[in-house]
């Protein structure tokens, strides 16, 4: 009986641990969350939209775009990104662009929206933007038109669309 036991013990430790192995993959879990006031927002994925390059100043304009499709009350934060690069948000610390002509590492605005609802809009703070090969970490310190907090992180990869 003993050894039907760690027969079985064995099966299972083995059973176990190549499922756990098999759930590790190439794929980066990609999370993180945005907050307003006291309200939190989960988000699993970003996208990074190119929304045409600016001759005249000689940057493109990107939206980030964070969110959860899966959830119930669709919600989602976006942020209009000034970058030198097409398709690409350089590392750095993004403020505020105040309309001096210096684009590098400026946003314009954000937004953020619960359900159809665009909910407000902010145009203070700071976006902190480190990539590291293909994985992004971006931390939002923010505060909107009517002074609230606008907070968030997100860590994960960043699909690009047209």
């Amino acid at each position: 009986m003993k050894r039907f036991f760690a027969k079985i013990s064995f099966i299972i430790v083995a059973f176990m641990t190549f499922t756990f192995v098999s759930c590790i993959g190439d794929d980066y879990p990609s999370e993180g969350y945005f907050q307003v006031a006291d309200n939190v927002y989960y988000t699993n994925e970003a996208h990074l939209k190119d929304l045409g390059y600016d001759a005249a100043n000689g940057v493109y304009q990107l939206r980030l775009t964070m969110d959860n499709t899966s959830h119930n009350d669709f919600h989602s934060i976006n942020i209009l990104l000034y970058s030198e690069v097409n398709n690409y948000l350089p590392s750095g610390v993004y403020r505020p662009y105040l309309y001096d002509g210096n684009f590098k590492h400026t946003f314009k605005r954000g937004a953020w929206t619960i359900g159809d609802n665009i909910e407000n809009v902010f145009l203070k703070g700071k976006i902190q933007v480190t990539k590291t090969n293909d994985i992004y970490k971006i931390n939002i310190d923010c505060e909107d038109i009517e002074g609230r907090s606008i907070t968030g992180v997100y860590d994960g990869e960043i699909q690009v669309v047209q």
